[in-house]
Order: structure tokens, then sequence, then C-alpha cells
């Protein structure tokens, strides 16, 4: 089986072997083997480096039979390379193994190619995030009421992880949402209002709840490496309230 690729995450194997798990455009996250020649003994492949790769097995662990760069590799460093370790982790986190994917294959080269510019970084990473949502399909339809009902742009809304947006009439709740937003907040952020901090502001704070809620107990590590601000910003009922201005 021939694929392209790109390594997300290496580590040491059996003597002069190594596990490489691989982001590829046919058959999705692929974990792997390979061994090392004896002149390549102190190498490992690199990441952010398009590859074709020939593999063989029938088990989920493939073996690596040859490895060819396509391209020349990304050069990421700073607040750009931790982001990009953050979202090898997620990849690794919550992709299932061998389950096509081609459109996260697509927004993951894009993603890195960003990265190696002048963009702000924020923007990136949340529509990344959001990509990663889409594709497992863990993310709540924020165009919409839980029932389907179009959105008042001056209504105020709770999200919950599983009734999505129900409208807010004052009343204390009884279970605790991850944010309270209008109707205006709520379709920007459906929009791709990425442009918009207060947009990021609320993608923020909705990814890392839906994050959280995938992952479970698990902790991703390569956010310790990353700026971090708490909201700061208006509550309601000690809960993030948004609303949207332009």
């Amino acid at each position: 089986m021939r694929v392209q690729g790109y390594i997300i995450h290496t580590r040491p194997f059996q003597d002069e072997k190594v596990l490489l798990d691989i982001l590829t455009k046919e058959a999705g996250l692929i974990r792997s083997v390979w061994r090392k020649k004896a002149k390549e003994a102190r190498v490992s492949p690199g990441s952010f480096l398009l590859m074709e790769f020939e593999l063989s097995g029938r088990s989920e662990l493939k073996s690596v039979r040859s490895a060819e760069a396509l391209e020349s590799p990304i050069l990421l460093q700073g607040n750009a390379l931790y982001s990009a370790f953050y979202v090898h982790e997620l990849i690794e986190r919550l992709l299932p193994v061998g389950l096509p994917l081609e459109p996260l294959f697509v927004l993951y080269r894009w993603l890195i190619t960003h990265l190696q510019g002048e963009a702000p970084i924020a923007p990136l990473l949340r529509r990344f995030e959001l990509g990663v949502f889409e594709e497992l399909g863990i993310q709540v339809n924020m165009s919409a009421t839980s029932r389907g009902e179009p959105l008042e742009s001056q209504q105020l809304y709770q999200l919950h992880h599983r009734f999505g947006l129900r409208p807010y009439y004052g009343e204390q709740p009884k279970v605790k949402p991850i944010v309270y937003l209008d109707g205006a907040a709520a379709l920007a952020y459906a929009e791709g209002r990425w442009d918009n901090r207060q947009v990021l502001m609320l993608a923020k704070e909705l990814h890392r709840a839906w994050l959280d809620h995938a992952l479970g107990a698990r902790v991703l590590k390569s956010r310790s490496l990353l700026p971090s601000k708490p909201y700061d910003g208006e509550r309601l009922w000690h809960v993030p309230l948004f609303r949207f201005s332009v």
C-alpha cells in the first residue's frame, strides 16, 4: 500500500526500530514500525514534511518498507512549533486508527503551511479544532436551537453538551451550561468569523469544553506550552457570557 502523509509522532521501539504515527491522505491515522538502516541509526524521520510511504502488513501496526520526501520540509519555531505539537497531540488522542479522513488531512496541510507564515495563530488553531469536531461528529449545532428553531439575534441562550442551544429566560440553571450567549454570537461563530476577537474568545471556551468532554480524564500536555489567558469577560451565574457586537 502506498500512501502520502505526515509523521505525527515518533518513539523508539526495539533496537534499530522506530514507531511512527502517520496522518495519511488515503487511510487517516496509521501506526507503523520503521526499521532503520545502519547508516540511519541516529536519524529519525522528521515532522512537517509530506512523504510517500510504502506500507505492508494486515494488522493495525504496519511496516514501513520505504519513505520518500515529496517536497521540502516546513520549518516552524516558537509558538508556531508549540501549536503544531498541540495539533499533533489532538490527532493522536482523538482520531481513530485507519479511518480515512481526507478533509482533515487537507486541513492539517493548510494549517502547517499557514503556521509557517505571519498569520495570527489563534484563528488557525480554532479552525483546525472545528475541523476535528466536524469530522468526528462531536460539535454542537450553533446555527439553531436544540429543537431546530432559528436563532434570534438579541435572545440569550444557554449551551449544553447534551442539549445544544436553549433559550434562557432568567431562571437559575439546574445544570450548569458551558456558556451563555446571544443569538448573534452563536451565528457569528457558525459563520466562522475568525477575524472577530469576540468569536475567537467564544470559540476558545467552547472548544476547550468540547475537547475536555471528548478526552475525559486525559490531559493534553502540549497545552502548557501555549500562552494561556483565563476568560475575564462578563459572566452570568459564574458562567462566561458572550454578546456579539460588530
